[in-house]
């Protein structure tokens, strides 16, 4: 509107009334151009929004892709070890192995090479010091973490038998990376960390250690599995030769 107020008439001498009837004419003309533009802008906005709008969607579901060919990998690795895996008891497994892992901030194919240390897969394992599930926790350690992963069905192992919910894959995930992160804020040190895990405090069974890395080497060849295993980078030839004085 402004860019008509600002315009600038060069007429021929006419009368008044036919005067002001031209510059109504040429305001009008004005108008309409400059409609035209903003109606041109807002097309182009709108464009411009929908490409964002349909970027994110495809960004979406590409995601979504990955994260189901992620879930199946992890599925069809745990029927290749353990054949006799009851794959539907796993079916929701990979999401939270996924959740859990980042909150404790390691590679979910490291808490992969510890459940399949810990019980090989099975879900319905018994350790000989009662300690159930596919990490095999006990039930008295899974019950400190209660007010923070939420209740849990104790598992009754004498008489008429039952595993409880530690029993359920994804509920032993829960509890047994809960126990992890507790471990890790005072053991940062993933070797003290798992080496508690296994043996308690006053835990002192390195072959443990020994045993998760080795089965997470041998998981790390497994590309399927997008593990997040970074190489630590290789020091500056000048630092190199200080450590060598």
């Amino acid at each position: 509107m402004q860019y008509c107020q600002n315009f600038t008439f060069h007429l021929p001498a006419v009368t008044a009334e036919s005067g002001r009837s031209r510059k109504e004419q040429l305001r009008r003309e004005c108008m309409r151009r400059l409609n035209r533009v903003l109606a041109s802008l807002t097309l182009v906005g709108a464009i411009a929004l929908g490409g964002v709008v349909l970027t994110r969607q495809v960004l979406a579901v590409a995601n979504e892709a990955n994260s189901e060919r992620l879930s199946r990998a992890v599925l069809a690795y745990i029927g290749e070890k353990n054949p006799s895996a009851p794959i539907k008891a796993f079916q929701h497994f990979p999401e939270v192995l996924f959740v859990e892992s980042e909150r404790t901030q390691i590679d979910h194919c490291m808490a992969l090479a510890q459940a399949e240390v810990e019980s090989e897969f099975r879900h319905d394992a018994v350790g000989n010091a009662g300690e159930v599930g596919l990490f095999q926790t006990l039930p008295s350690t899974a019950a400190l973490f209660e007010s923070k992963v939420g209740p849990f069905k104790r598992p009754v192992l004498k008489g008429q038998r039952d595993l409880g919910d530690l029993a359920i894959p994804t509920v032993s995930t829960k509890f047994a990376m809960a126990y992890l992160r507790d471990i890790m804020t005072r053991k940062p040190n993933i070797k003290e960390a798992l080496t508690e895990y296994n043996g308690g405090p006053a835990g002192r069974h390195p072959a443990y250690y020994r045993m998760v890395m080795g089965t997470y080497v041998e998981i790390l060849e497994r590309t399927d599995l997008k593990c997040r295993y970074q190489p630590a980078p290789k020091r500056p030839p000048v630092m190199a030769l200080l450590a060598r004085v």
